[in-house]
């Protein structure tokens, strides 16, 4: 009892301080974004998932002390769901994979749900609330970048092919925001379990396939082709909808191509070094997250992690 009560003393703080690190520094913290959760549901995974809800609960009563409700309803929502849910169903036997997507849901329908109580309690249509949520976060993203380089000493046709980039991040933001919101959602989850399995050494297990074995449902890819060919060539609410699809799903199977890349890693023996240097390059080094993102998909029919059966 006395050890449970230490880790939830411990992640009630370490909850606290790394929400406050984020909503002091707001879009320069995104990373924080995959830490925030991880102290509750260290806690739920190490000592019990009843441990984790009351470490959530009493760092949304500290945030809530020191800031105000809407702060304290955004870390419930954004942090407090998977800090809470997904060790209650991991230590359940659920698969890790399977674990996230109803997480992930259980964090949009919980958003959706704030968004009718904040339309209700505004007296505005519930779509207008909508709009201007995210009509605020696309004028002060745009705000950060203009400010970025508005200092830069460029030549004056570089200045406005820098104007023109951000106009159309903004147009794409107004359209796949849905999409992205649900993205970063779903990363920040799978990182989550990424940093639990980590921190495991041998005092719980997280169910599920090993990564380097993970494929996503056959069927999910249809989807895929379909909504690529919506964007390409369909307009209005059909191919808004469609784009939200693929920001969504584009994610997915660079996840599955990064399995593979994985894979292909550890059968060669790579030392740790070597395989988080490919790893940085594959994510970060452009095109290469679309190479990377093309191999997850054509893994589907190819199955790259077959083993070749030796010549006669």
């Amino acid at each position: 009892m006395m050890q449970r009560g230490l880790y939830v003393v411990l992640g009630t703080i370490a909850g606290y301080a790394l929400f406050g690190t984020f909503a002091a520094l707001g879009f320069a913290a995104v990373a924080v974004n995959l830490f925030t959760p991880l102290p509750a549901a260290f806690v739920g995974m190490r000592v019990g998932s009843a441990a984790a809800g009351v470490t959530v609960a009493l760092t949304a009563l500290l945030v809530l002390l020191t800031a105000d409700s809407a702060s304290s309803a955004m870390y419930l929502v954004q942090f407090g769901i998977p800090g809470v849910a997904l060790p209650w169903l991991l230590n359940r036997g659920f698969a890790w994979d399977k674990a996230a997507v109803a997480v992930l849901w259980a964090m949009v329908a919980a958003s959706v749900c704030g968004l009718l109580v904040v339309s209700a309690v505004s007296g505005q249509s519930p779509l207008v609330t909508v709009s201007d949520l995210i009509g605020k976060e696309i004028v002060q993203t745009t705000t950060i970048m203009q400010d970025m380089f508005a200092d830069a000493d460029l030549p004056a046709a570089q200045k406005r092919e820098v104007g023109l980039a951000i106009e159309n991040m903004a147009s794409f933001l107004e359209k796949a925001y849905p999409g992205i919101s649900i993205t970063v959602s779903g990363l920040m989850i799978v990182g989550l379990i990424f940093l639990l399995s980590l921190l495991a050494r041998g005092r719980y297990t997280v169910p599920g396939r090993a990564f380097p074995e993970w494929k996503s449902p056959e069927w999910l890819v249809w989807i895929l082709i379909t909504s690529g060919f919506l964007v390409a060539f369909v307009e209005g609410i059909a191919g808004t909808f469609a784009l939200n699809l693929l920001v969504i799903l584009l994610p997915v199977y660079f996840l599955q191509g990064l399995a593979v890349i994985d894979c292909f890693f550890r059968r060669k023996a790579f030392s740790p070094i070597i395989r988080t240097v490919g790893y940085l390059l594959v994510t970060l080094v452009n095109p290469l997250p679309m190479v990377v993102t093309g191999i997850g998909v054509f893994d589907l029919w190819a199955d790259f992690r077959k083993p070749k059966e030796p010549e006669s």
